[in-house]
């Protein structure tokens, strides 16, 4: 009998801090469902599992939530003269990992995914690994950095083949050539990831996916790219994942991660909450991707609240009207506070609801980030500062090559969101720290039943003197 047994691989995280926001390879894990279906046994070697047999043992932190194994490794060397930052590895062990293939049978193929383009080097790492442990098999490398930076990992990973976007397809080709089977394949790709869950020993949360792409085509995200269409699944569909995840795995926390999670909200979410509220469930749902505010009608929110939605972040980005536009008018200042608003309505304390605020945007001020958080603050709600990270094939990208000559193949290293990596000399790394800080104090203020921003002659003069104690107004 010919063998069978496919070997996947979820890598390490390089980077300089991680934490596991119920983060579970997705993508994956659908391709290992969409192998079973053909007659492989899969097998599974997460190193971002937290519960792995061969892990130490961790505890989970708020709604099943934790951190990673951190084991610190040498800063490349163009971060070194960064302050405060240490680069690490997060996930298993490295003998844990070597351990994790001893047990597995002799795979006749390897499929290794990948997540953001500058946690490549677990990436490599992984690859260079497993060629060692088993000379001569196959290695097929899929996943978003594969995805955006196919070049980069053509020519830098070791894989034998690299595969671009949805995979479940391609990767069946591959394994079956491998294989030498035959098979009828179909000719477009589920819909929908289909994961399989059962490689995990416990699961302390659970992802769902209630539509994958987005309507909407921001100037700065990729999942056009990812994604293609906006497609939404049926409600029964998501009620069933659920009802699974409940009963079968007794699963209490779930995350959402869609990217236009309450589009057509009334027919979609809202009938997938209500069967909880109807049916009891005592579990609780979070968002860690931002939702749209302009989605989040009064009924939407009651329905949320009952539903006993906790993590809530909505996409808010910037106050600058121009970006809003290009986002698609999928946000605004009054449909933010409107959101805000009827949020608490529904029982929310204002304190419990983070608005995404990016810095770093391609022709972005300092004083546009400061308006934005500020705006934030003022509704009660905390700031949730990201930086942004150019992803290649999207309008910000080639606004940073354009704008700051950013080479078009740079080092997807240099693209890391703790590192500014445009060439701006009044956007430097320090000024980022000193937002991150601004930020900080912003969030500390509300949960400290404090708003620096309820009053507009206070909230002037403590800009004011922010610019002028952290030296951002020059």
């Amino acid at each position: 009998m010919k063998n069978n047994n496919v070997l996947l691989i979820n890598p390490w995280i390089y980077d300089f801090a991680a934490y596991d926001f119920w983060i579970k390879p997705v993508g994956l894990l659908s391709v290992a469902n969409f192998l079973e279906e053909y007659g492989y046994q899969t097998h599974l070697i997460d190193c971002l599992d937290r519960f792995h047999p061969l892990a130490p043992k961790t505890k989970n932190k708020k709604y099943g939530t934790g951190k990673f194994i951190r084991t610190p490794v040498e800063n490349p060397n163009f971060t070194k003269s960064i302050p405060r930052r240490r680069y690490a590895r997060y996930g298993l062990p490295i003998d844990a990992f070597l351990r994790a293939m001893d047990a597995v049978p002799p795979p006749m193929a390897i499929l290794v995914t990948s997540g953001m383009t500058y946690w490549y080097p677990g990436v490599k790492l992984a690859i260079e690994l497993a060629k060692k442990k088993f000379p001569g098999v196959p290695i097929i490398l899929g996943g978003i950095y594969a995805t955006l930076c196919f070049d980069h990992a053509r020519d830098n990973m070791g894989a034998d083949f690299v595969v671009k976007g949805q995979g479940e397809i391609e990767a069946l080709k591959l394994v079956a050539a491998i294989a030498g089977f035959q098979h009828d394949l179909p000719l477009m790709p589920p819909p929908f990831p289909e994961p399989t869950f059962r490689h995990y020993r416990k699961l302390a949360s659970a992802p769902l996916f209630t539509s994958v792409g987005c309507p909407f085509r921001c100037s700065f995200c990729a999942s056009f790219l990812l994604s293609g269409k906006f497609r939404q699944k049926d409600p029964q569909a998501v009620i069933d994942e659920i009802r699974y995840f409940y009963y079968k795995r007794h699963v209490r926390f779930f995350a959402f991660f869609d990217d236009a999670l309450f589009v057509n909200h009334e027919k979609h979410i809202e009938v997938i909450l209500r069967h909880v509220i109807e049916n009891q469930f005592q579990i609780s749902f979070h968002t860690p991707n931002g939702v749209h505010p302009r989605e989040i009608t009064p009924e939407l929110a009651r329905t949320m609240y009952l539903a006993n939605f906790k993590t809530i972040r909505l996409s808010y980005e910037t106050i600058n009207k121009s970006r809003q536009k290009e986002m698609g008018n999928k946000v605004s200042d009054d449909s933010l506070a409107q959101a805000v608003n009827n949020l608490v309505a529904a029982g929310y304390q204002a304190r419990q609801i983070d608005a995404y605020v990016i810095m770093g945007i391609p022709g972005q001020t300092v004083d546009e980030v400061i308006e934005s958080m500020l705006f934030v603050v003022s509704l009660g709600a905390k700031v949730r500062l990201t930086s942004f990270s150019p992803l290649p094939g999207t309008k910000d990208w080639q606004r940073s090559v354009e704008l700051y000559n950013m080479p078009p193949n740079i080092d997807p290293l240099l693209t890391n969101n703790t590192l500014y990596p445009l060439a701006r000399e009044d956007f430097p790394v320090e000024t980022f720290e000193k937002l991150r800080k601004l930020s900080k104090t912003l969030n500390y203020g509300i949960d400290n039943g404090i708003n620096f921003c309820e009053q507009s002659r206070f909230a002037r003069s403590f800009r004011a003197n922010f610019l002028k104690f952290n030296r951002l107004d020059g």
